[in-house]
């Protein structure tokens, strides 16, 4: 057997292999959906680091000064990370309602600067970090307290979606974050949540400050806190209930961009972290989750590359022998095997694929489910997304490696 297709088996086997773990997880826990309520009330700190952010602090704000929680137990703490445009402006004319607290960056330091920079001033038990273009229900901070009961935890990630898709684009992000808020649910059941999104995940106060804060020049420090954190020994839950929504691009340009800058945080942080790769020491997310994560990008990548290739070199082929007998349709088609073609169709691969794509469907389907959102309106949209999604994100994974291996200066 060529080593192409041994490669392709493996990718595909891992692809449905770790489809059907997400099912079975959510299977056995199902009724363990519910979010925990909260008796006692700690003080928290809500950061928001903001740059260039003049067309949405405003909304941010205002959605945290919402919040259901008692109005002496929690502070809103901007860092306005060097901003050029508005976002000053807006801050302190919203300070007037009080409860706001503005620390100013003289230049750009970055995210994860500014995140510490509002540790150190934070009064509150707890923090919670959310993005200047984002907003929360109102209800999620009462909703996400309970869970730190457990002294085992440290930090609690959100449900995050997209805030009002419009376009196509917007519209397949958003199936995209729903899907994702399944497989993190399903991720907190094994203990393997790899990444606390900066759209109100909350945090420990000491547990921030035993790890040191948020890495400074990270790509992702949203991914490599939470590595960090497992590393202390803490775990990373999950509130199915606590809602929070962010705006996604809107054009191809700007989700490239993000998605490369992820994917090579990604990258970086799993080389940080090799040492967690196929280790008892962190459970399932040393054991199970990293490593076939990381194998399987890899495979597709390379079989994804290879499909590509080999349909581009066969149908260079084709039109080669075409222009050979003047574009004569039916002297290539001579040489057409239906038999072969029809092996070809049902090779394991595909036959894998097939399947992958039925297992895709599914757990879409559960998420919107678990989500209480309707697949109804936008079915042909998730259908396209199925189908193509894969393959743009595994050109943006190779774009992201080969970034990497380049060498290509890293920035947000």
């Amino acid at each position: 057997m060529h080593w192409v297709n041994i490669v392709n088996y493996i990718a595909w086997y891992i692809f449905v292999f770790i489809s059907v773990v997400w099912i079975i997880v959510m299977l056995q826990n199902r009724g363990k959906y519910s979010g925990k309520g909260a008796r006692k009330f700690p003080s928290v700190s809500v950061l928001i680091p903001a740059f260039n952010e003049e067309k949405t602090i405003g909304k941010t704000i205002k959605s945290v000064l919402a919040l259901k929680y008692p109005k002496r137990l929690y502070e809103i703490i901007v860092i306005n990370d060097g901003s050029t445009d508005g976002t000053e402006r807006i801050v302190r004319r919203l300070q007037k309602r009080g409860k706001i607290k503005l620390i100013s960056n003289k230049r750009n330091r970055g995210k994860a600067y500014s995140l510490n920079r509002g540790i150190r001033v934070s009064r509150g038990e707890l923090i919670a970090c959310l993005d200047a273009d984002s907003v929360v229900r109102p209800d999620i901070l009462e909703k996400t307290v309970g869970y730190f009961k457990d002294e085992s935890i440290g930090v609690v990630t959100p449900a995050l979606k997209v805030w009002r898709p419009r376009n196509f684009l917007e519209k397949i992000q958003y199936a995209e974050y729903l899907l994702n808020i399944f497989l993190r649910k399903a991720l907190a059941f094994i203990d393997s949540i790899h990444v606390t999104p900066g759209v109100f995940s909350v945090y420990r106060k000491d547990v921030l400050k035993m790890a040191g804060g948020f890495e400074e020049g990270n790509l992702t420090e949203d991914m490599e806190i939470a590595l960090k954190i497992h590393t202390l020994g803490y775990k990373i839950e999950n509130n199915l209930d606590a809602v929070s929504y962010t705006v996604c691009p809107d054009r191809w340009r700007k989700l490239l961009k993000q998605r490369i800058r992820w994917y090579r945080g990604a990258l970086q942080n799993i080389y940080k972290y090799k040492h967690m790769l196929f280790n008892p020491k962190y459970g399932n997310l040393g054991v199970f989750f990293l490593p076939m994560n990381f194998l399987a990008i890899m495979a597709i990548i390379f079989v994804c590359g290879m499909l590509i290739w080999n349909h581009l070199t066969s149908s260079l082929d084709c039109l080669w022998k075409l222009s050979l007998v003047g574009w004569d349709i039916s002297a290539v088609l001579h040489g057409f095997n239906l038999e072969h073609a029809i092996s070809s169709a049902l090779s394991t691969p595909l036959v894998l694929a097939g399947f992958g794509m039925l297992l895709g469907f599914y757990i879409l389907y559960k998420s919107f489910e678990i989500t209480g959102e309707s697949i109804g309106p936008y079915k042909k949209t998730y259908l396209v997304y199925l189908i193509l999604i894969p393959f743009i994100y595994t050109l943006f994974w190779g774009l992201a490696l080969a970034h990497e291996m380049l060498k290509l200066k890293r920035k947000w």
